[in-house]
């Protein structure tokens, strides 16, 4: 993409928030996460990564990091005469390599100065939620410890005279259906009138149902956003949120990643839900764009080959391993 169109939306009268915040919508709606940086154990290729060179009129591979999309964004504004400047801070992900995290800060008319990391906000622009990380003042940068705030009410007046929004963020939308989700008594009033039988229904029974249901819902997505944005859409609106407590010590997520010899990443998503009967298993399909239920013996074949990005160990592995350990012992 040549980030440099980008600068054709913006109208002459807006002011510098409203131009700063249009190209901050406009560059995270066309980029993806490169998750090879976040999984990657290639010392070369997190190099490169990390050192990429970006130039806003050429046409730019738009999987980018934190220091490559602020780069662009800096580009961009320095082309509107905006005063700004990239900022840094040691990163505390641990990684082969060490880099530094890297966020923006910029200045308005008036001469005050906000804090914006757009690498942060991805998924919120792309599907319509509220900005976390633009003209917030709570950060650990020490180049940005004097910043302005930006009021959500503001916010939401800069977005809607933009149009990044039309009438209002997607957020609401969401937390309702977290909400009713998450109130049982509701959900099992939704089951009875889909025609389930919820008079000997059992706990367990209803986070079945509620996880099936959630999965429907998420099919509705940007199709153009990255394999990280679909997954972060998908856990901000579920995960272990639309869970009551005693359903969320049930509910776990794990990343399998395998990595190829040429850098390319294949990743896993993986959500296991610990019942009584035995742990069922939900993998998210790049095809159906959302998580679908898998049997654990199909699960233990598609790991194969893959790490866990935690070192952690799902309930089947566990199972498997200890299945193993007891054959040995028999045998000695």
């Amino acid at each position: 993409m040549k980030f440099v169109e980008l600068l054709d939306g913006i109208e002459t009268h807006w002011t510098v928030k409203e131009k700063v915040k249009y190209l901050y919508n406009g560059i995270c709606k066309n980029i993806i996460y490169d998750e090879r940086f976040m999984y990657s154990q290639n010392k070369e290729l997190l190099n490169s990564i990390y050192n990429r060179e970006v130039n806003i009129d050429n046409d730019e591979d738009t999987r980018l990091i934190c220091r490559t999309t602020n780069k662009i964004f800096f580009q961009l504004l320095q082309r509107l005469g905006i005063k700004c400047k990239l900022i840094y801070k040691n990163s505390s992900i641990k990684r082969p390599i060490e880099v530094q995290d890297v966020a923006l800060i910029f200045w308005d008319e008036n001469g005050d100065k906000y804090y914006t990391n757009i690498i942060g906000d991805i998924q919120n622009c792309r599907y319509g939620l509220r900005c976390e990380y633009f003209g917030i003042t709570k950060n650990l940068y020490e180049d940005a410890q004097d910043v302005q705030e930006i009021s959500q009410k503001e916010l939401k007046e800069i977005d809607l005279k933009t149009d990044c929004i039309n009438y209002d963020y997607n957020n609401m939308v969401f937390s309702l259906l977290v909400e009713e989700v998450k109130n049982t008594n509701n959900f099992k009033k939704f089951l009875k009138e889909q025609g389930i039988d919820i008079k000997n229904i059992t706990h367990e029974d209803v986070l079945k149902n509620k996880i099936q249901y959630l999965t429907r819902l998420i099919k509705f997505r940007d199709k153009t956003a990255g394999e990280d944005e679909r997954k972060q859409f998908y856990k901000k609106l579920f995960c272990a949120s639309a869970l009551d407590k005693f359903e969320s010590k049930k509910f776990d997520a794990y990343e399998f990643i395998k990595e190829n010899s040429d850098g390319e990443l294949d990743c896993l998503s993986v959500i296991q839900i610990k019942l009584l009967d035995g742990p069922i298993y939900y993998i998210y399909s790049d095809e159906e764009e959302t998580y679908v239920q898998i049997r654990p013996e199909e699960l233990s074949k598609f790991v194969e080959g893959y790490r866990e990005k935690r070192n952690r160990k799902l309930v089947i592995q566990e199972d498997f391993e200890n299945r193993n350990d007891d054959k040995e012992n028999n045998i000695r």
